[in-house]
């Protein structure tokens, strides 16, 4: 039998494993309203089949695209205090989404929630990288995205029941409740963490971001990898209503 590793431990501070609980209902906010973001917009909104694939196409691409700046952003802030705001804006993006059925204020709602999720997860993962050490960082950051996993399966599995009883935009509430009582755990038990030595200006952000788009191959393998990620977000954009219309 192999022994293992001296120096290895499942054993990380209370940063560490605040930040994941934290993450776990973000994950279970989101995937909550994100598997049911297509329904809501055309049945609850009215936006058109080809409107919603806009708008949610844009919403997500922002989402993953802000966190090259936000990341920095946070490091000028500080964690914790960026934590606030973002849990601030993904609440108040939720609530907004579900009280009031315009496309409008459906667009602010959402551009809400893109800009608050765009912070949590560079200073999630980025927590995670300082309050483990080289030897444990795989064992940290399995244990992050064990909590991504159970807080997106949570979020989807919660859906269901909350759409078939009560309705689509009762679900926009519940990730709002998620939101908040993220926010919570944070302002009770969330420190910071020591940043120095990581994170990038802003302008050193941007001209990381130019140097990647000048490297062509590089660039060749995203274009690759985005084909097999527009298939699969058809499973959020297209399949729900597949299912629902047949």
């Amino acid at each position: 039998m192999s022994k293992s590793e001296p120096g290895l431990t499942w054993k990380f501070p209370r940063e560490f494993w605040t930040a994941n609980v934290i993450e776990l209902f973000e994950r279970a906010a989101y995937y909550g309203v994100f598997i049911t973001l297509t329904l809501y917009l055309t049945r609850e909104v009215g936006f058109t089949d080809v409107e919603t694939g806009w708008v949610v196409a844009w919403f997500a691409s922002l989402l993953y695209f802000a966190p090259t700046f936000t990341g920095a952003l946070a490091d000028k802030l500080g964690f914790r205090r960026s934590l606030i705001i973002a849990f601030s804006l993904l609440a108040a993006g939720y609530g907004l989404l579900g009280a009031f059925q315009s496309k409008l204020t459906a667009l602010l709602a959402l551009f809400t929630i893109m800009l608050g999720g765009s912070f949590v997860k560079p200073i999630i993962s980025g927590t995670v990288a300082k309050t483990s050490d080289e030897l444990n960082r795989a064992r940290a950051y399995s244990l992050f995205y064990q909590m991504v996993n159970i807080g997106a399966f949570l979020g989807k599995t919660v859906a269901k029941p909350l759409r078939t009883e009560l309705g689509l935009k009762y679900i926009n509430f519940y990730s709002a409740g998620m939101s908040l009582l993220a926010l919570a755990v944070i302002v009770v038990l969330y420190r910071n963490v020591d940043t120095s030595g990581m994170g990038k200006t802003l302008r050193e952000a941007w001209q990381g971001l130019v140097r990647v788009v000048q490297n062509v191959r590089f660039m060749v393998l995203i274009l690759i990898v985005a084909g097999f990620w527009t298939i699969q977000g058809q499973l959020y954009a297209t399949m729900p209503k597949y299912a629902l219309r047949l």
